[in-house]
């Protein structure tokens, strides 16, 4: 920093809030080490740190954001006159650069004259200058402290904008994978009809110079033929029927949660003296409930679907208590530590913005949950539940909504421009991408379709493609009901996946104080 540099920070509601500082780096937010304290930011929101001659603002992993003139940024230049936003419509901080360095003259400040007024006043002045000779000593001991622990802090929140890069580069990657395998899923299909259509046009030419003896099983095969191709362009046509009918009702589930040992400490991630983040042996991130280290954050994805007018959404176990039945969970509440859930957030389809979702009720026999959500007047589909005893017939179509593979399939269906326009927006932060998709209105869900294979008392299997992140979605029977809640995938077996019959919700319905009917 040049000699004479000063900066201020000004609230921008309060101009009379400000603060003027001529060192750097230094920590903005709501804790109480940070040396810019405001009350309405994140506990360490941002870093203002400086590099050659410009002046620079990261975020430190806020959760919320930080914005520079409007825009969300990770890391970015300031300029004089900046306006720093802490969130969304959070606190907002002007940054001001002035350079008051002026030039000065002996005569003004000549140490001449004092050698005039005697010597009792000379060592007054001595001892004065010896009582600012130790606090400056201390002044520099305390400032090295002080920048040494910031520049350690600067190094942490690089390493974490390098891990965020390589998060975001990672996901750009699953979501290459994810576009290319479901454009091989729909050339499958295209190639399906193209074969039978192939093969129907060359029955029929066989058939006009068949003899005798041949007609009758040609006019068989090629009947066979005209079946499949219809079915098949049925089956498809059930599909865009019951996405474009009730799509709009099946919402994406993002939830997190974190672990706290007996007293209370949330388990953090650990980091070695230089800064760097420690490794176990196998090369994953050491973990303690000690330090100062980013909190260690289980995310998640899933499916819901609304089943009452009122707000009921009717999922998966697992994804309402992410830790049930979860062996990892298992092992790390064998060691010590006790889950608690964040937030559980629902995204619909058609609607901008995430609702906030609280556990309603769970099933103690299977692998189902109701949340519960204020729609605030929205209008959101209701999804036409399976009441009879033969809504499940072995061999019949189903239809599955879901969101299959997560945050990655949505981005995969977007545009690329858009997808890179985001990512680079917004990092790999799984909360702020989700949002950005949102507002763009680019969560739908994804359609599979396939064939019950087998059904007991407590499943419906079926073959209908899908992976983690469906869990909680609508089997759809071939009259548009819900006739399974999707729940498990045995890709060992054949690809089948399970889902648990809806005579269970029903009861756990029937059972929610709240519930519509």
């Amino acid at each position: 920093m040049r000699s004479g540099e000063r900066f201020r920070l000004l609230h921008a509601t309060s101009p009379d809030a400000s603060t003027e500082f001529t060192r750097l780096p230094l920590t903005v937010g709501s804790g109480p080490d940070a040396d810019v304290v405001v009350p309405e930011a994140a506990p360490r929101h941002c870093l203002l740190f400086q590099r050659e001659n410009d002046v620079l603002v990261l975020d430190s992993g806020s959760g919320r954001g930080t914005r520079v003139g409007g825009r969300d940024v990770q890391e970015a230049v300031l300029r004089h006159g900046d306006l720093i936003e802490l969130g969304a419509g959070g606190p907002r901080l002007r940054f001001e650069r002035e350079d008051r360095r002026r030039g000065r003259r002996l005569s003004d400040a000549s140490p001449l004259r004092w050698l005039h007024a005697g010597n009792h006043r000379a060592r007054r002045v001595a001892a004065a200058v010896g009582v600012v000779a130790v606090a400056a000593l201390a002044g520099l001991g305390w400032s090295g402290r002080e920048a040494r622990r910031l520049r350690g802090e600067v190094k942490t929140l690089r390493a974490a904008v390098q891990q965020a890069d390589a998060g975001r580069h990672a996901l750009e990657a699953r979501v290459e994978d994810e576009r290319r395998r479901a454009g091989a899923e729909r050339l499958r299909l295209q190639q399906r009809v193209a074969e039978f259509r192939s093969r129907e046009q060359e029955l029929t030419g066989r058939l006009a110079s068949a003899a005798g003896g041949e007609v009758q099983g040609l006019r068989d095969e090629l009947a066979a033929t005209r079946d499949r191709i219809h079915t098949l362009e049925a089956e498809r046509a059930a599909g865009e029927n019951v996405i474009r009918r009730y799509g709009a009702g099946v919402c994406l589930i993002q939830g997190s949660y974190v672990y706290h040992d007996a007293s209370g400490r949330v388990l953090r991630r650990q980091h070695e003296d230089d800064g760097e983040p420690a490794r176990l042996r196998d090369g994953s991130a050491a973990l303690g409930p000690g330090g100062d280290g980013e909190v260690h954050t289980v995310d998640y994805y899933g499916t819901g679907f609304l089943v009452d007018a009122g707000g009921l959404i009717l999922t998966n176990r697992h994804l309402a208590e992410p830790w049930w039945n979860d062996e990892a969970a298992l092992g790390m509440q064998k060691a010590g530590y006790t889950p608690r859930l964040l937030a559980i957030r629902v995204f619909f389809p058609q609607q901008r913005e995430p609702f906030e979702a609280t556990v309603e009720r769970r099933s103690e026999t299977v692998d189902l949950a109701l949340l519960r959500v204020d729609l605030r007047g929205s209008r959101v589909p209701v999804l036409p539940l399976d009441r009879s005893p033969a809504g499940a017939v072995a061999g019949q179509p189903v239809v599955v909504l879901g969101y299959p593979a997560g945050l990655e399939a949505i981005l995969a269906k977007a545009d690329t421009g858009v997808v890179q326009a985001i990512l680079e927006s917004h990092g790999a932060s799984s909360d702020r991408v989700t949002e950005a998709l949102s507002r763009q209105g680019l969560i739908r869900p994804s359609t599979t379709q396939g064939h019950i294979g087998d059904i007991t008392e407590t499943d419906v299997v079926y073959d209908a493609p899908t992976t983690q992140g469906g869990s909680g979605g609508p089997v759809f029977n071939k009259h548009g009901q819900v006739i399974a809640v999707e729940y498990a995938l045995l890709p060992r077996f054949g690809g089948n996946s399970f889902g648990v019959p809806i005579a269970y919700a029903l009861e756990l319905i029937a059972s929610s104080p709240k519930a519509h009917g």
